[in-house]
Protein backbone atom coordinates (compact mmCIF):
# COMPACT_ATOMS: atom_id res chain seq x y z
CA UNK A 1 0.00 0.00 0.00
CA UNK A 2 0.95 3.12 -0.78
CA UNK A 3 0.69 6.55 0.54
CA UNK A 4 -0.51 9.31 -1.48
CA UNK A 5 -1.89 12.87 -0.37
CA UNK A 6 -4.89 14.14 -1.70
CA UNK A 7 -6.05 17.79 -2.42
CA UNK A 8 -9.72 19.28 -2.32
CA UNK A 9 -10.79 18.58 -4.78
CA UNK A 10 -12.72 15.97 -7.21
CA UNK A 11 -15.35 15.09 -9.21
CA UNK A 12 -19.11 13.41 -8.31
CA UNK A 13 -18.54 9.71 -10.01
CA UNK A 14 -21.95 8.54 -8.19
CA UNK A 15 -24.36 8.93 -5.68
CA UNK A 16 -27.42 8.12 -3.97
CA UNK A 17 -30.33 9.76 -1.62
CA UNK A 18 -30.42 7.40 1.50
CA UNK A 19 -34.08 7.43 2.54
CA UNK A 20 -33.72 5.01 5.58
CA UNK A 21 -31.43 5.82 8.28
CA UNK A 22 -30.15 5.61 11.89
CA UNK A 23 -30.87 7.62 15.04
CA UNK A 24 -26.72 8.71 14.06
CA UNK A 25 -28.11 9.87 10.29
CA UNK A 26 -31.34 10.23 9.92
CA UNK A 27 -33.03 10.75 6.47
CA UNK A 28 -33.07 11.51 3.65
CA UNK A 29 -28.78 12.23 3.15
CA UNK A 30 -26.37 11.36 0.49
CA UNK A 31 -23.46 9.38 0.44
CA UNK A 32 -21.42 9.44 -3.30
CA UNK A 33 -18.11 8.27 -4.77
CA UNK A 34 -16.15 11.20 -5.44
CA UNK A 35 -12.58 10.82 -7.99
CA UNK A 36 -10.44 13.09 -6.56
CA UNK A 37 -7.68 14.73 -9.04
CA UNK A 38 -4.89 12.12 -7.97
CA UNK A 39 -6.51 8.96 -9.04
CA UNK A 40 -8.50 7.71 -5.76
CA UNK A 41 -12.08 7.38 -5.32
CA UNK A 42 -13.35 8.61 -1.92
CA UNK A 43 -16.91 7.30 -0.12
CA UNK A 44 -18.59 9.97 1.47
CA UNK A 45 -21.04 11.27 2.79
CA UNK A 46 -22.48 15.03 0.60
CA UNK A 47 -23.46 18.23 2.26
CA UNK A 48 -24.28 22.04 0.74
CA UNK A 49 -27.37 20.64 -0.95
CA UNK A 50 -30.87 19.02 -0.51
CA UNK A 51 -30.57 15.36 -0.65
CA UNK A 52 -32.79 14.81 -3.59
CA UNK A 53 -32.18 12.57 -6.82
CA UNK A 54 -31.97 15.81 -8.98
CA UNK A 55 -29.87 18.12 -6.85
CA UNK A 56 -26.16 16.73 -8.36
CA UNK A 57 -25.35 15.87 -11.28
CA UNK A 58 -22.62 13.27 -12.49
CA UNK A 59 -19.29 14.60 -13.10
CA UNK A 60 -19.98 17.83 -10.89
CA UNK A 61 -16.65 19.53 -9.39
CA UNK A 62 -17.01 18.87 -5.61
CA UNK A 63 -14.74 20.36 -2.65
CA UNK A 64 -14.15 18.46 0.56
CA UNK A 65 -14.98 20.06 3.80
CA UNK A 66 -14.62 19.34 7.49
CA UNK A 67 -17.95 19.20 9.34
CA UNK A 68 -19.61 17.41 12.10
CA UNK A 69 -20.97 13.83 11.08
CA UNK A 70 -22.58 13.47 14.69
CA UNK A 71 -22.93 14.27 18.23
CA UNK A 72 -21.91 11.74 20.72
CA UNK A 73 -23.68 10.20 23.70
CA UNK A 74 -21.74 12.57 25.90
CA UNK A 75 -22.75 16.02 23.53
CA UNK A 76 -19.15 16.11 21.96
CA UNK A 77 -19.36 16.95 18.04
CA UNK A 78 -17.54 14.53 16.21
CA UNK A 79 -16.61 15.76 12.91
CA UNK A 80 -15.47 14.10 9.62
CA UNK A 81 -14.57 14.51 5.72
CA UNK A 82 -17.51 15.19 3.97
CA UNK A 83 -17.82 16.25 0.01
CA UNK A 84 -19.67 19.75 -0.75
CA UNK A 85 -20.59 20.74 -4.29
CA UNK A 86 -18.20 23.61 -5.73
CA UNK A 87 -19.36 27.01 -5.21
CA UNK A 88 -18.38 28.72 -8.46
CA UNK A 89 -14.89 27.78 -10.97
CA UNK A 90 -12.28 26.04 -10.22
CA UNK A 91 -8.92 28.18 -10.92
Amino acid sequence: MEEVKLGPYGTLETFAVMRVGTSDFPPPYIMGYVKMKEGASVFALITGCEARDDTLELGEEMELVVERVKTDTQGNNLIGWKFSPVKGKIT
